[in-house]
């Protein structure tokens, strides 16, 4: 992708991010990449105004969205994503998947990919599986032979996830060799947030017992909005799509995390 020379090569060398950045994650907060790129809102919007004009993102309610041109057309239409994002899921699934083994006790969070990875363990040994996510159960029961717990918690309407001390009391006691964890963002400190105050709280009580933690997450929101449950330095393993930006992959490397696979898209990280 070649983009007209402009005089500021700042600028050009981070509108070219900035593309990049859309291009993988498929849309980008005003905010988030102000954030990312370190530079004001404004200078953001100007650059968001100028590469929309060379037709390679659109903005919408303080968004950048990445299009492409569809042959024959003159329209921009969005990129799909629901099967990038499938993709990305099971890739990331199953790179969690390799940190159990045989024999392991460990506690699998709720949330969207942790749920694809139970089916990955089917030809794991003698595990034991607590699980806080009731929709979980049907799928450890078709594809897995293991010992099964649920942890005790609360129902809300139309949710399948136990949360509450009843959920935190279960787990702390426990002892765990392993917990698989979903964030939905990590904030400029390092630590990985969760939408959900409870849930956290579930999460922080499984960690505060287990020998090793890992983390999966796709396209986490690089802003501080969530509840904090981890810090990336406590973990044993950080598993995500490679659509971060480089302030949030140095703090990653700094809190003691090697890049140790790279898969198309993904990355896995694991302590020193």
């Amino acid at each position: 992708m070649v983009l007209p020379v402009l005089a500021n090569k700042n600028s050009l060398h981070r509108r070219l991010r900035i593309v990049e950045l859309v291009r993988k994650r498929g849309e980008v907060s005003v905010d988030e990449l102000a954030t990312a790129f370190d530079v004001s809102s404004v200078t953001i919007r100007s650059d968001l105004n100028y590469l929309e004009q060379q037709r390679y993102l659109i903005r919408a309610f303080g968004k950048a969205r990445y299009v492409t041109q569809r042959p024959g057309e003159n329209l921009l239409a969005a990129v799909p994503s629901s099967a990038t994002r499938q993709a990305a899921d099971m890739a990331i699934a199953r790179m969690a998947a390799d940190f159990i083994d045989d024999h392991a006790s460990a506690f699998i969070g709720a949330g969207l990919i942790t749920h694809k990875l139970l089916p990955l363990l089917a030809d794991r040994a003698n595990l034991a599986l607590t699980l806080n996510d009731i929709a979980m159960v049907p799928t450890v029961q078709r594809f897995m032979r293991c010992e099964l717990r649920l942890t005790g918690g609360s129902l809300d309407d139309d949710s399948t996830v136990l949360l509450g001390p009843d959920a935190e009391r279960s787990l702390s006691a426990l002892s765990l060799d392993l917990v698989v964890l979903e964030a939905s963002g990590i904030d400029r400190e390092g630590n990985l947030l969760c939408t959900d105050p409870r849930l956290a709280g579930v999460f922080k009580a499984a960690l505060k017992n287990a020998k090793r933690g890992v983390v999966v997450a796709f396209q986490p929101t690089l802003q501080g909005e969530g509840e904090a449950f981890c810090h990336v330095s406590r973990l044993g393993g950080l598993v995500l799509d490679d659509a971060i930006d480089p302030p949030t992959l140095d703090l990653i490397l700094k809190a003691g995390l090697d890049v140790h696979r790279r898969e198309e898209g993904i990355l896995e990280f694991c302590s020193k």
